[in-house]
């Protein structure tokens, strides 16, 4: 039986898998409907189509080889875990934390609800 460290570690290694391949239509899908992201920027994109312009904007500029570091990984309650962890990139390093969402009851079907990162 998998832990919640190792099925967000694994969500990760897709997260990453799909960005630095340039399939930015696949990895919105991996944010619920209505998932946030709160980037540097200080805006807010709500929305899978609002997270695509984000995405696909950063690899435009140059953004590529993302790599994900899982640091820890939070049980709150049935349907959310809460993930602090740590990027690279081409371009930068930071942090961030990911609040997910269990989509499917009764599966292990976990989506980033709220992402944000500095």
């Amino acid at each position: 039986m998998s832990t919640p460290f190792d099925t967000i570690d694994a969500a990760n290694r897709h997260f990453e898998q799909l960005f630095n391949a340039g399939k930015i239509d696949e990895l919105v899908e991996l944010y619920t409907s209505q998932g946030k992201l709160l980037p540097p920027d200080k805006n807010t994109y709500q929305g899978r189509e609002e997270i695509k312009k984000f995405w696909q904007g950063a690899r435009d500029a140059g953004v590529n080889n993302l790599h994900l570091t899982t640091g820890t990984v939070l049980e709150a309650g049935q349907d959310r875990l809460i993930e602090t962890s740590s990027y690279k990139h081409s371009l930068d390093r930071g942090n961030y934390q990911v609040i997910w969402k269990r989509v499917t009851e009764g599966k292990n079907d976990w989506q980033l609800d709220i992402d944000i990162f500095n």
